[in-house]
């Protein structure tokens, strides 16, 4: 991320500025202290007109898949119905419903958990 805000000219304090964050925010994705949200990774790409995949982590390339037809796919694959693949998963079954409808996302920590049981997710 550094060497893109410095080839666009930014700052950290303007970079933050327009992604409504504090500089030592900025600091901290571009030091890999912790990964850039989803929504922070969007905005940045699109501001620094560069491509997602230079900011995307697995996460949030899971997410932009879309993530909703991909645990679909996945779940099929396996010939499970959601209720046990969200089991085996130790996922809430009616948590999982939400997700594969899309009118809820996983957080990473849940994407992380999903992983661990289906790795080509």
């Amino acid at each position: 991320m550094r060497y893109y805000r410095q080839l666009r000219g930014l700052t950290t304090r303007q970079l933050a500025e327009k992604l409504n964050i504090v500089p030592a925010t900025v600091l901290g994705y571009e030091q890999g202290r912790f990964p850039i949200p989803y929504e922070i990774s969007v905005v940045a790409t699109q501001m620094m007109q560069i491509p997602k995949s230079l900011l995307f982590d697995d996460f949030c390339v899971f997410i932009s898949a879309p993530y909703t037809e991909l645990l679909h796919k996945v779940r099929k694959r396996y010939g499970l119905n959601q209720v046990d693949f969200a089991e085996n998963a130790g996922i809430s079954p009616s948590i999982y419903a939400k997700w594969e409808s899309g009118s809820r996302r996983p957080s990473r920590k849940m994407y992380k958990q999903l992983k661990v049981i289906y790795p080509e997710i």
